[in-house]
């Protein structure tokens, strides 16, 4: 809309309706739709072991880092952040009998052999193994 494109067949997908199960918003499913029940993603990680955030960085230092010309590190920071909400979705799942044991369990082994792909290039993710 800002660039005014038309796409006129996107706003009759599910996406845009925030309670269906083509659109999920971890943050509200896991507290309930509730405001005062949010947690964050790095509670979420530590509560299930998982290693949540690296290196300092919140969601509150990327506009510094962006005034700094720290972009490579906010990449970084949003790429940890998906393998992180990823990992826990894969639970969620799980938890909601989605998955079965053998599905959750190869779905992080492709994740891992996915980072290992990507070593060289992607190092920081490595950490979240």
């Amino acid at each position: 809309m800002v660039d005014g494109v038309s796409a006129p067949g996107l706003s009759s997908l599910p996406y845009f309706h925030r309670y269906t199960e083509e659109a999920l918003d971890l943050c509200d499913v896991l507290s309930s739709f509730n405001a005062q029940g949010k947690v964050t993603l790095q509670e979420l990680c530590r509560v299930m072991g998982l290693p949540g955030k690296l290196g300092g960085m919140s969601g509150g230092d990327v506009e510094k880092y962006y005034r700094d010309g720290r972009i490579r590190e906010i990449a970084e920071y949003c790429e940890s952040d998906v393998v992180n909400t990823y990992r826990v979705w894969l639970r969620y799942e799980l938890f909601r009998g989605r998955l079965s044991n053998a599905q959750f369990q190869a779905s992080e082994e492709h994740l891992v052999e996915f980072i290992k792909a990507r070593e060289g290039t992607r190092p920081h993710l490595a950490d979240l193994m």
